[in-house]
């Protein structure tokens, strides 16, 4: 008798059925950090249109401004101001009555991706405006 050398098909199919499992798993693998990918660059993105509304909205005068909308890169902005600690005299360091008068402000901000909301975000924002002059002791106005 003659030996032949080679691979039984007993030993194949295991060999495709170990290859197979090995593929599966590596293919899983890619797809999870796929879209662990897209959910980093999504965040990325409405960080972006975040930290932007936050900057045109500190050019917003809330005392008489409660709400609006405004458009950033694609995301249609919706804002919404409400007053949570009432408007205070601004204090000096020594205790005096400063120049400023505060408040409290709890802003919500509603970010739009065409139709769908992408994300809501919630904050705090001090508030001052000058309501009083500058004037020193015993200036006489002329």
């Amino acid at each position: 008798m003659t030996s032949e050398r080679g691979f039984t098909l007993i030993e194949a199919i295991v060999a495709l059925v170990i290859f197979s499992m090995a593929a599966m798993g590596i293919y899983s693998w890619i797809n999870t950090n796929l879209i662990s990918l897209n959910r980093v660059a999504v965040v990325a993105e409405s960080e972006f249109v975040v930290n932007s509304a936050l900057e045109r909205l500190k050019l917003v005068d809330l005392r008489t401004e409660t709400q609006g909308s405004f458009d950033v890169a694609g995301y249609q902005v919706q804002w919404r101001a409400e007053l949570v600690e009432p408007w205070k005299q601004g204090r000096t360091p020594q205790g005096a009555i400063g120049l400023y008068d505060l408040g409290l402000y709890n802003l919500t901000l509603d970010l739009f991706k065409g139709d769908r909301l992408a994300t809501s975000y919630q904050y705090r924002q001090a508030v001052y405006h000058q309501a009083r002059e500058f004037k020193l002791e015993g200036d006489d106005d002329f």
